[in-house]
């Protein structure tokens, strides 16, 4: 048996590497193998192994949302229309409170706005073409800070000078958007915004250029940032998508929530697993998660890891133990609170 491992370069998005390799590590699931045939490879190999279901888990194991499909079409509307209008064009804003995978929802929108790109223009990126551009800003970064992070995204080896204003520095940006053919540019952490000076420098990449703006961050349209005076301007500009739990007291949601853990469950890259367990306890891991799928995943990916990380192991099967100790330990190592007891978990059937 033979597994690449997978070498990442980059450590951030906000660079055209970093973001074309977070856009592409989608390693495949492993082979499936026996415990048996798991324990007979070399240390080495079962490293390796080790290391492909891991990386499969967390990069590429997602399950579908409502939240994705929305967010998925309103950009796409966004990116044939903008360019045809001469003003007001318009943006999303992705908005929810800390961990429920905002930024993992805004790169799915980077990599299906790339991967439609490239299927239409397959040679685009030999062509200097960059149809996705990602910034993240930092606590009270302003409307320049934002400006000189687009700039330095699509001419890394061109610096500004460093007395530039920032009329002068939002032109740059808007011809290098304009020269690259960018469709998105994905703002993270918006939030962190301040002042008039962003909202209105944001307003004016909207009115100059025909990307389609999407802003990332908490309670965007309530914050500081864009839910008063001159943010309001790029807010009513914008559709929102706004991340919630899943309150499984509704027909709907309960269903959502269990398909959620089923793909969970029927996709663990774990020698001779047999789904079931995760599925059993639904209701449990609701509990244990508050309804959030990110944190879900944490603990989908904290049992694969505990499992693995056992030397002594004798099998790989998810037992309730298994799970309990992960979601003893999630209240234990962060601020999550649950009540979920060992007593409140089955085996599977």
């Amino acid at each position: 048996m033979i597994v690449e491992p997978l070498v990442l370069h980059h450590d951030t998005k906000t660079t055209l590497p970093g973001l074309r390799e977070a856009l592409t590590a989608l390693p495949a699931a492993p082979p499936a193998i026996t415990f048996a045939e798991y324990t007979a490879l070399t240390a080495s190999e079962r490293s390796l192994y080790d290391e492909a279901r891991d990386d499969y888990l967390r990069l590429t194991l997602r399950v579908p949302t409502p939240e994705q499909d929305l967010s998925t079409r309103i950009p796409a509307k966004h990116i044939v229309s903008n360019p045809r209008r001469k003003n007001s064009r318009r943006g999303l804003m992705v908005s929810a409170p800390m961990f429920y995978g905002k930024t993992e929802l805004a790169l799915l929108l980077a990599r299906s706005v790339e991967h439609d790109h490239a299927r239409k223009f397959p040679g685009y990126a030999d062509e200097g073409e960059v149809p996705v551009v990602w910034a993240e800003v930092t606590e009270n970064a302003t409307g320049k800070t934002l400006l000189s992070q687009v700039v330095r995204f699509l001419a890394p080896t061109v610096a500004p000078p460093t007395r530039i204003n920032t009329d002068d520095l939002r032109s740059k940006a808007v011809e290098l958007l304009h020269r690259h053919r960018t469709k998105l540019l994905i703002i993270d952490e918006a939030h962190n915004l301040g002042g008039s000076e962003p909202s209105s420098v944001i307003k004016a990449l909207q009115n100059e250029s025909s990307t389609t703006v999407v802003l990332v961050g908490i309670d965007l349209a309530g914050g500081k940032a864009f839910g008063s005076g001159t943010g309001l301007q790029v807010t009513m500009r914008c559709d929102q998508v706004e991340l919630r739990s899943v309150d499984i007291r509704t027909e709907e949601g309960l269903s959502l929530w269990r398909r959620w853990v089923a793909i969970f469950d029927r996709n663990l890259p774990l020698c001779e697993h047999n789904p079931g367990t995760l599925t059993r306890n639904a209701a449990a891991l609701h509990a244990a998660a508050n309804g959030r799928l990110s944190v879900l995943a944490m603990i989908v990916e904290r049992l694969v890891a505990s499992i693995l990380d056992d030397p002594e192991r004798t099998s790989e099967k998810v037992t309730r133990e298994r799970l309990f100790a992960v979601l003893d330990g999630l209240r234990q190592t962060t601020r999550i609170r649950h009540k979920v007891q060992i007593d409140d978990l089955v085996e599977a059937a």
